[in-house]
């Protein structure tokens, strides 16, 4: 959890005050407080806020003392804390020394999402030490309490401006989160990334950074010299592509916990693959990975970063093929994928994952548009791919649904394709089905028995192999259809009539009984998975 503007607003100091403008920013995360009375937003420009540069997601206290009959000055200096990445402004001393607020100011503040809040009006006696000690204790008792690096980081980057969105941006975030330096290096440990914590020491940490002659092995840390009581910590990260990276805290104080680490791992791998590109591409891979992995709440700060309602994506697609390089093919041919998709009203978000391509998306209206887009998804791909298989997971509720769908996949679709070779189009009922098959046979020769107990006549009469293949055609190949399986059996319609007639008395029930034809069914399905082993 991250303190946000309007949770502050509940504070003691703060519970007076009133919002003005910038009412669509509440939700912004605050990571700390400070005090800004400048006369010139050139110095702002300049020196504390250098252009494209992100300071913090502060809120700032002002009470625009050097310039409370100047507007055009508290509207520059208001447009450069919110081009600075600050979330809002506290204005202290209105009727006291400000004489008013311009409604410029809230105009301008709306327009930017920039929170413009105001103490009670004509009181002399407010501190601004009140304001801070309260908001910095709401903030380090918020950190004490939260477990996630990773979700305190999303959310702080998310509510940001897209040019402040960058691999710099988030590790200054996780700077602050974690009151730690952090250095992003490449494989040769050459500085791709430098954040100093506190900010005034960046000259110490990096001269001393150059000074170390071997640094500690991945997952290991020794002293830092060159900052007081400090001590320095690597750790080795792959990233989306293979690119190795080296990650070096330098910490103060209290040593890191194993935890914690993990956690900065994570953040900084996810910021790097979806910041870390080329401008335009979003690395959805990220989002993905937090679906499969059944972690809600890193899924919806992503989505908000990338501005897809996870809460429609109740289907998911999965296509494999077995080539070595099917992941690099099926990344090529996403762009021709989404083109299967125009028109199609739903939300949708579509990646190459473990090797697999996986479609997110939105219920389809009908069966028909369901299966129009599953067949155009399939054509392009085995245009290309031509071994490549195809599952349709439906009725997804959450994550947890999604990871046990992705999993059971993974686990029972070579059983799938044993038990219905001539298919190339899975369901989610076919992989729980082959599922139950393969738990048949887990479960002891008893249990085996009693499941082929159904079969058996057909089994030992005299015709049993062309019997007990048909049966087995009939149902798990050709749906039931008599036409089906005459075709691919090669043999004429009143053949497969008669062994149907044939199998029906020595099972001593029509073919098309429910619901003995679905022990019938589960028996043909187990004796074929074990003849295929």
């Amino acid at each position: 959890m991250s303190v946000t503007v309007e949770q502050l607003l509940k504070l003691p100091s703060l519970n007076r005050a009133k919002v003005i403008g910038g009412h669509r920013g509440l939700s912004k995360v605050v990571s700390s407080i400070s005090v800004l009375e400048s006369t010139d937003p050139g110095v702002l420009v300049d020196e504390v806020f250098p252009q494209g540069e992100f300071f913090g997601s502060e809120i700032v206290i002002t009470g625009f003392l050097n310039s409370v009959d100047n507007v055009p000055l508290q509207l520059a200096n208001i447009r450069r804390l919110a081009e600075g990445g600050e979330v809002g402004l506290i204005v202290f001393y209105v009727g006291v020394y400000l004489p008013r607020i311009d409604p410029q100011l809230i105009a301008l503040a709306d327009a930017l999402d920039f929170v413009l809040i105001v103490m009670p009006e004509g009181e002399a006696t407010l501190r601004y030490g009140e304001v801070i000690n309260d908001v910095m204790e709401c903030i380090y008792r918020d950190r004490a309490q939260s477990s996630s690096v990773v979700l305190d980081v999303l959310a702080g980057i998310s509510a940001l401006p897209k040019h402040l969105q960058t691999v710099n941006t988030a590790l200054k975030i996780l700077s602050d989160r974690i009151s730690a330096s952090v250095l992003l290096c490449d494989a040769s440990f050459h500085v791709l990334n430098l954040v100093s914590w506190p900010r005034g020491i960046e000259g110490e940490v990096s001269s001393g950074f150059q000074t170390i002659q071997q640094f500690p092995r991945s997952g290991d840390s020794e002293v830092f010299p060159f900052v007081p009581d400090s001590r320095i910590y690597r750790m080795s990260l792959g990233v989306d592509g293979g690119q190795q990276m080296e990650l070096l805290l330098i910490k103060a104080g209290l040593p890191f916990d194993t935890a914690t680490l993990g956690q900065v791992i994570d953040a900084t791998r996810i910021c790097i693959n979806i910041w870390g590109r080329r401008h335009g591409e979003i690395a959805i891979h990220e989002l993905v990975r937090a679906i499969l992995q059944d972690e809600p709440l890193k899924m919806h700060r992503l989505a908000e970063i990338f501005h897809v309602d996870v809460a429609s994506l109740h289907e998911m697609w999965i296509v494999e093929s077995e080539p070595e390089d099917a992941k690099q093919r099926l990344q090529g041919l996403l762009p021709a994928l989404r083109e299967c998709f125009t028109g199609f009203d739903g939300s949708l978000i579509m990646d190459v994952y473990g090797g697999r391509l996986l479609i997110f998306l939105g219920t389809p209206q009908t069966q028909q548009e369901a299966e129009r887009l599953s067949a155009a998804v399939m054509e392009t791909v085995t245009a290309d791919l031509p071994d490549a298989v195809f599952c349709r997971c439906s009725g997804l509720q959450n994550t947890a649904d999604v990871r046990t769908a992705y999993l059971g996949f993974r686990e029972s679709l070579s059983d799938a394709m044993r038990i219905y070779p001539l298919r190339r189009i899975y369901t989610w009922g076919d992989m729980c089905f082959s599922k139950n098959c393969r738990l048949v046979i887990q479960a002891g020769e008893a249990a085996l028995d009693t499941c082929l107990a159904v079969i058996s006549p057909v089994q030992t009469d005299s015709e049993e192999l062309d019997l007990a293949e048909t049966l087995s055609v009939h149902l798990l190949d050709a749906e039931m259809s008599v036409t089906r399986t005459a075709e691919l059996l090669h043999i004429h319609k009143n053949t497969v009539k008669y062994r149907i007639h044939r199998i029906s008395n020595l099972i001593g029930y029509r073919m098309d009984k429910m619901p003995e034809l679905l022990e019938l069914y589960k028996a043909c399905a187990v004796r074929r998975l074990l003849d295929k082993e």
